[in-house]
Parts: structure tokens; C-alpha cells; sequence
């Protein structure tokens, strides 16, 4: 009997995760659908301020602090006067529609116009990207984290996510003594950690890194040796193992607030995370595990609110993996030089700007508002240029790993 209830108790957990993550691509879909509508142009301030409201509604009735909620807009403060001012004071895009107001300094004799039209658009914006991060918030900060998990499970996703998430989420809250003990053992034994190997990078030791990556890995993969979990065929295993072990490093470098708050600075741990994107995709046999490792990170970013953008920075994590993926057969055949890694970085990193990119498109803004995500793309093709160094350098040593060698690829 108590075992029904448990049933229908997780049945109903279930069903409830995946309404939640359901609702998330809903509100987010028509956030940005109805308003380039032309049926419901005329009345995008009526329907953005609604959907607006009812994620304010949802997050002050489930009790989450007012300085959560105001949060998510402070962080954007710079881009929303970007767009207000670009939409405002450049010339209109269509000068005979849009409504200007002419305003003349006093005594100076000096006119500026005003685009009112303009900034009505992005007044819209504004709200839509604002819509867009508290329906990210209301999925993450009300009832259990587990339930965007459990969604993300119940949603027919790949066996490779699903086992790799469950065994990454493990390992990062050591929800079990053994993970608990196993990470000790073998943090101190080989004296790895994320900050140590950041501090050998920066004296220009890539050996700690390595290190790092296969403590990593060896824990990933000795949690799946005993327990109650139902056993993995060989080749799923050895995956799980490599691109649970590899998120698992990706997190740990994406937590550690390395030079926080310099603008110039953004992109900077690319260096470290592209090297693992390659990694994941060639010790893997499936075709997608730099994918793979980079959507685990992402959901992971998410669930701690890391970023700016609510569930659209995911595609900030998916994106390079996908690219790195993609060109992965291509540049096995090829010898393992460092231009060639180093241009397979510079991809990355544009990819690595697919939220901005993305969030722009879907806002419909003018050629101008690309500047936003331009400005990042600088020093993001900097530091994916210097990652094929620290490329190469880690695939030459995988390589003489005697359990580790290329993978066909299904």
C-alpha cells in the first residue's frame, strides 16, 4: 500500500515538473510571438504587460523576496538604456510612420529629436526581456529545484543527458556519503582542485588542469560502480562516466568568480571550457557528448541563476559543444596542430554569443542593437583563440592515456 502512495506521490511530482518546464516555453514563446504578430501588434502593451504581471503575481504569492524579483531588471540596467537610448535619440527606421518630438536647448538654440515611436519599441523590449527573466525565476525559485529536473527527465531526452545530469547533480551536492568520501579521497590525493589548476595556469602550468579533468572523470565514473542504480551497457557507461566527469569540471571552473565584474575581462574562462567541449566530444562514442556536457552545464547555470538572460543563457553552454560536435570529424582527421584548434576556438566563441544574438533576433530590434552583443564578441574570439593552445597540449596528453583512445562515432 505505502508503496502505491509513493507511486502516485511521484507520479504526481512528475506531471507537476513537467507542467512547470512546459509553462516556461510557453510564457517565453509568447512573449516574444505576439508582439510580431500583426493580428496582435496593436495590442502587444496589453498582452507583454499581463504576462509580466501574473510572473510578479506568481513570485510575491510564493513569497520569494522583493529584491529577487527586482534583481533580474538591476542586472540588465546597461542594456535597457541601450535600447532606450538608441530607439530614442537615432534616426527612425521608418521616418514617415514613427513620431517624432523636436526639443530645443534653451538658449542655445540646439534641436534634438526625440523618437517617441521609437521609444515606445523599446519600452516594449524592455518588458518582453523582463517577462522572459521572471518566468525563469518563478520556475526556479518556487517549489524544489528537482522539479525542472524531473521535468527535463520526463521530456523523452536522450539517455546520455538524463543519466549524466542525474550523476553530475550528484556528484556537485555529494548527496551521498560514498560521493561525499570519494570526493575527498580524491581532491586531497591528488591536490587538484579548480583553484589550484587555475592557479598553475596563471603560472603557466597546464598540468593541474589535467589533473583536474581526470579526478573528474574517475569520480564520475567509480559513483557508478555499486549502488542501487539500474547498470548502464558499456559504451552509454563509459560515456556517462567522461561527460558527467567533464560538466562536472565545467562547473566547478564556472562557479569560481574569476575576475568578477571587469567588462573586458568577459569570456575570459573560454580558455579553460573549450579545451573540455573537445575533450567531451572525442573520448565519447556518442556524436553529441560536447553537446551533451555543455547543456548540463547550462541547466546547472541556470538552476544556481547564473547569467542574465533566464533560460535563454542556456544556449550560451549548448551552442559551442554543438559546433565543437559538428566539426569534431572534420578536425580528427586533420594533425593536431595548434591554428587548427585555435580556429576551432574562435567558432566556439561566436557561438558562445548565441544568447545575445538570439535575443536580439527574437526581439525583431534594428541593425544597430547588434552592436550589444558585438561588444562581447571581442574579447569572447580572444579568449577562443588562446584555448586551441590549451587544446592541444590536453589532447596530446589524453592521448597516451592507455583507456583512452578515439571513439567511432554511431
Amino acid at each position: 500500500m505505502s508503496s502505491d502512495v509513493t507511486s502516485s506521490q511521484y507520479d504526481q511530482r512528475s506531471r507537476a515538473a513537467v507542467l512547470k518546464v512546459s509553462y516556461l516555453l510557453v510564457v517565453t514563446a509568447a512573449t516574444f510571438v505576439l508582439p510580431a504578430l500583426s493580428a496582435t501588434h496593436s495590442l502587444r502593451w496589453f498582452f507583454v504587460s499581463v504576462l509580466l504581471a501574473v510572473q510578479v503575481l506568481a513570485l510575491l504569492i510564493c513569497r520569494v523576496p522583493t529584491r529577487q524579483v527586482l534583481r533580474p531588471g538591476w542586472r540588465l540596467k546597461w542594456l535597457f538604456l541601450f535600447l532606450i537610448g538608441s530607439y530614442t535619440l537615432l534616426p527612425p527606421e521608418h521616418s514617415a510612420a514613427d513620431l517624432l518630438l523636436h526639443w530645443r536647448v534653451p538658449g542655445l538654440g540646439w534641436v534634438f529629436p526625440f523618437n517617441l515611436t521609437g521609444l515606445d519599441r523599446a519600452a516594449v523590449m524592455c518588458l518582453q526581456i523582463l517577462t522572459v527573466l521572471l518566468t525563469s525565476a518563478v520556475v526556479r525559485l518556487t517549489g524544489s529545484q528537482d522539479d525542472l529536473v524531473h521535468g527535463l527527465l520526463r521530456l523523452g531526452l536522450p539517455d546520455l543527458f538524463v543519466h549524466s545530469f542525474d550523476r553530475t547533480l550528484s556528484l556537485l551536492s555529494g548527496s551521498d556519503e560514498r560521493s561525499r568520501r570519494q570526493a575527498r579521497e580524491v581532491g586531497e590525493g591528488a591536490q587538484h582542485g579548480a583553484l589550484t589548476a587555475l592557479k598553475h595556469l596563471l603560472r603557466g602550468n597546464i598540468g593541474g588542469f589535467v589533473l583536474s579533468i581526470k579526478a573528474n572523470v574517475e569520480l564520475a565514473g567509480s559513483q557508478s560502480e555499486g549502488g542501487d542504480k539500474p547498470k548502464l551497457e558499456a559504451r552509454l557507461a563509459h560515456d556517462v562516466a567522461i561527460v558527467s566527469g567533464i560538466a562536472l569540471c565545467m562547473a566547478s571552473f564556472k562557479m569560481l568568480k574569476f575576475l568578477p565584474g571587469l567588462p573586458f575581462a568577459s569570456g575570459h574562462k573560454a580558455v579553460l571550457l573549450f579545451p573540455l567541449y573537445v575533450l567531451a566530444a572525442r573520448l565519447t562514442y556518442s556524436r553529441w557528448g560536447g553537446t551533451t556536457a555543455g547543456a548540463i552545464m547550462g541547466v546547472i547555470g541556470f538552476l544556481q541563476g547564473d547569467g542574465r538572460f533566464g533560460v535563454l543563457e542556456i544556449l550560451k553552454h549548448i551552442a559551442p559543444g554543438l559546433v565543437i560536435d559538428l566539426a569534431d570529424p572534420l578536425v580528427r582527421r586533420l594533425p593536431v596542430w595548434a591554428l587548427g584548434y585555435c580556429l576551432l576556438g574562435l567558432l566556439a566563441a561566436v557561438a558562445r554569443t548565441s544568447t545575445e544574438l538570439a535575443l536580439v533576433f527574437l526581439l525583431g530590434a534594428r541593425a544597430e542593437i547588434y552592436l550589444f552583443p558585438a561588444a562581447k564578441l571581442v574579447p569572447n574570439l580572444l579568449a577562443g583563440f588562446l584555448s586551441g593552445f590549451v587544446t592541444v597540449f590536453v589532447l596530446r596528453v589524453f592521448s597516451r592515456e592507455p583507456t583512452v583512445q578515439d571513439h567511432p562515432r554511431h
